[in-house]
């Protein structure tokens, strides 16, 4: 009776790659909360006249995040969506450093260090995805 009752309690260990997916969901999702629920304080902070920009991003991020964690719960978790996923983190990477490096986006020093500091996660997110999705196609062939 014990080991029937405990077969439906069996967690299934996630790969590297599904626990990469996991760490950037948990960072969109806390991302995007907090830009939704301070965007006017982070704004100022960050020297950006209108604060539904942020907003935005904000939703953005919280839509981007259940397709994270859905994405995470995949076995094995499908390549073309997991590559779709680094690309997305890449292009944020660039974008920041677009918004960084030129005056498209008049940014406070404070500013320009919490978008760097933000496209630094990104990038270690899109470096672990990848290195799961490497170790995925490994443990296939």
């Amino acid at each position: 009776m014990t080991t029937q009752a405990t077969s439906y309690f069996t967690i299934q260990r996630k790969s590297f790659l599904q626990r990469a997916l996991l760490g950037n969901a948990a960072f969109s999702g806390l991302s995007g909360l907090l830009m939704v629920l301070a965007a006017g304080p982070i704004s100022q902070f960050m020297g950006l006249t209108n604060p539904l920009v942020l907003t935005i991003v904000g939703i953005v991020l919280l839509l981007y995040m259940p397709f994270l964690v859905w994405l995470a719960n995949q076995t094995p978790v499908p390549t073309r969506m997991a590559w779709i996923v680094i690309e997305l983190d890449v292009l944020w990477v660039i974008g920041s450093l677009i918004v960084i490096f030129t005056s498209l986006v008049p940014l406070t020093t404070g500013g320009k260090w919490a978008v760097a500091i933000t496209a630094d996660i990104v990038t270690v997110f899109a470096i672990l995805q990848y290195i799961g999705l490497r170790r995925q196609k490994r443990n296939a062939e």
